[in-house]
């Protein structure tokens, strides 16, 4: 029976660490396999000497709050952690002498005459990064006292534990950087649109989501992302259909082409791009960037974008933002009332403050990092 438990358990953690469901769910269960009344799970990383709960059960909120107070106390983690105990667990007589655990401040302040926690067993676990992980189960004066062989129960758990702290760590920072990412995206007048290999739209930005509402020249469907011209929406199909395809080395690099507007407006310039690995997250297809350039609209937030990511001056950074568009450099020049060869000059300035070797690499490497992917993730040319 407890092999069976232990199963529905592993499989719980795991499906707690993804999100799947809450990890309440997998704390009533390693209290009921434990007998135990309280539990509680945290992760702490010491450089920053930051401390995440993760789950307590048969604790208030005002009991756990208070334990913030009382952890500097913690005879039984202090113990483990300045023995270097790791991935072991133990009952709390292995760790602290039981005397001294009676007499210990923790234990007359916080856990005799609040959380009525008399008995322990636990354990702590190395994560990446240099943190550690702490679960200890505890039961009241009333109950009996825990003993090697429940040590040894959670002791089976214990890998899956960690495993499971660890994907759930892994996860937290990609959020993270989707998080960091899309506030960078929403500061963009630039479009950004985030097409799933599927052809679903997964993440659109603010100035994004406004072109698509307005429906002058895309618009939103169903299947994605369509232009409201027949002619416009055959080569923008084309174009994500040709990267949706084939696998990673032989699909195309994408293109550009101009949307008209019913408005009449001055026809957006829209650049389709794959998307670089691990945007849409680990687990997920090669994704699809869109970037779509208003003419009419006011690029100083870009500017300042491209100026924090790279330390483009303006100058560069418009050029940056021209060839996006699908600007040939003669015409940059023009627009900008310059000679062809300043326009040279400042490609090769924003080529060499890149570390990029060409203008399709330069290109491709600011559409990936303002999609969200870090400079330095892209690798070598695209």
């Amino acid at each position: 029976m407890d092999r069976l438990k232990e199963n529905g358990l592993i499989e719980s953690l795991y499906d707690a660490a993804l999100g799947h469901q809450a990890w309440e769910q997998a704390g009533h269960q390693i209290r009921e396999y434990m007998g135990s009344k309280t539990l509680m799970l945290s992760t702490h990383d010491p450089l920053h000497k930051k401390a995440d709960v993760v789950l307590t059960l048969g604790m208030t909120t005002q009991q756990v709050q208070a334990y913030g107070h009382f952890a500097q106390h913690d005879v039984w983690a202090l113990g483990a952690l300045d023995r270097r105990i790791f991935g072991k667990a133990l009952v709390g007589e292995q760790v602290v002498d039981d005397d001294a655990f009676l007499r210990s401040y923790i234990y007359n302040e916080y856990l005799k005459p609040s959380v009525d926690a008399r008995y322990m067993v636990g354990s702590l676990v190395r994560l990446q990064g240099g943190n550690h992980a702490a679960i200890g189960v505890h039961r009241p004066h009333d109950a009996r006292e825990f003993t090697p062989e429940d040590a040894e129960r959670l002791n089976r758990l214990l890998p899956h534990v960690q495993r499971a702290l660890e994907v759930r760590q892994r996860i937290q920072v990609i959020e993270h950087q989707t998080d960091a990412a899309n506030l960078v995206l929403d500061r963009l007048s630039l479009g950004v649109l985030l097409i799933s290999q599927t052809g679903q739209l997964m993440h659109v930005n603010a100035a994004g989501e406004a072109i698509l509402k307005s429906g002058d020249g895309l618009q939103r469907t169903q299947d994605g992302v369509r232009a409201c011209s027949r002619d416009d929406d055959k080569r923008l199909q084309r174009l994500i259909c040709e990267l949706r395809q084939g696998s990673s080395e032989t699909r195309s690099a994408g293109g550009h082409l101009r949307v008209r507007r019913p408005s009449g407006q001055p026809a957006y310039a829209l650049m389709v791009t794959p998307a670089g690995p691990g945007l849409a997250g680990p687990a997920s297809s090669p994704a699809i960037l869109v970037f779509v350039s208003d003419p009419g609209a006011r690029i100083v937030s870009d500017l300042s974008v491209l100026s924090g990511l790279f330390g483009l001056p303006p100058a560069e950074a418009r050029l940056v933002l021209a060839l996006m568009a699908g600007t040939p450099l003669p015409e940059i020049a023009v627009q900008t009332g310059v000679t062809y060869n300043t326009v040279r000059t400042q490609l090769a300035r924003a080529m060499a403050r890149t570390e990029t070797r060409s203008q399709v690499e330069l290109v491709m490497l600011i559409a990936r990092a303002l999609g969200g992917v870090a400079p330095g993730a892209m690798g070598g040319a695209a």
